[in-house]
């Protein structure tokens, strides 16, 4: 049974991130699709989505769909198409939990700082340790599924910023996913806000070190990966065992 969940989540975003490695222009479109495989896979093959979780791949081709616009517009529309998406997944809960807003707010805010620092930057590791480093913390305290989609994410990341390690390749547009899937797990399964919030640590420190030049930046990603993911993992372990 683990080595399906762990074929579920690797085999088809190390498939789509390598052709997209190949071909750069496609890589959001593969992206979406890896986590659209992943998610069929696992729980039921869908095409138009009627779930909150089912609409993940949508927030990576609108990325996809936005780059294919000239430059001032790319940059206009792409949150925009984003906010589109993260409205559709949570809309089912609005009336009951209008708070589930608060996760839109949150990319707001990311986005915002930013474009406030200005220049696109290289891909940096935080996504990818974080998004791992919560994915094992959801499938302890939460649900497969959803821990399959942070890994699916953590592994597209991983590729990405793999790709910028010799091309400019920017992960400015990684943020709508991230914080979806961190919102669907706060509203979808009994976890705390702040516990959620934790898996927010790691790439907002890589981000926010940049300066310091690539090599700081992603040493203090997996180091405040490894310490949020412990302080987890103690928080969510189960008293009784899990066997």
């Amino acid at each position: 049974m683990g080595v399906d969940l762990l074929l579920q989540t690797l085999l088809p975003a190390l498939f789509a991130g390598a052709i997209g490695w190949w071909r750069p222009p496609a890589f959001w479109w593969l992206a979406g699709v890896a986590v659209w495989v992943t998610m069929g896979w696992a729980s039921g093959w869908y095409l138009l989505p009627t779930k909150g979780t089912q609409w993940l791949p949508f927030a990576l081709w609108a990325v996809a769909l936005a780059e294919l616009l000239p430059g001032l517009w790319r940059r206009i529309l792409t949150p925009v198409l984003v906010s589109g998406v993260f409205l559709l997944a949570l809309w089912p809960l609005l009336g009951r939990y209008p708070e589930a807003l608060f996760g839109l707010l949150v990319f707001w805010l990311w986005q915002g700082w930013r474009e406030w620092r200005g220049g696109s930057g290289r891909a940096g590791l935080g996504f990818a340790v974080g998004g791992a480093a919560f994915a094992i913390t959801v499938a302890i305290g939460g649900s497969l599924l959803l821990a399959q989609l942070a890994g699916s994410l953590a592994v597209l990341a991983g590729i990405l910023w793999l790709s910028g390690l010799n091309r400019a390749v920017s992960d400015r547009h990684f943020t709508g996913v991230y914080v979806l899937l961190l919102t669907l797990c706060w509203q979808f399964i009994p976890m705390d806000g702040w516990l959620v919030a934790l898996a927010l640590v790691p790439p907002l420190v890589e981000q926010g070190l940049r300066h310091k030049g690539a090599g700081w930046s992603a040493l203090a990603a997996v180091v405040s990966a490894l310490l949020v993911g412990a302080l987890s993992l103690w928080l969510v372990w189960p008293q009784d065992s899990l066997y």
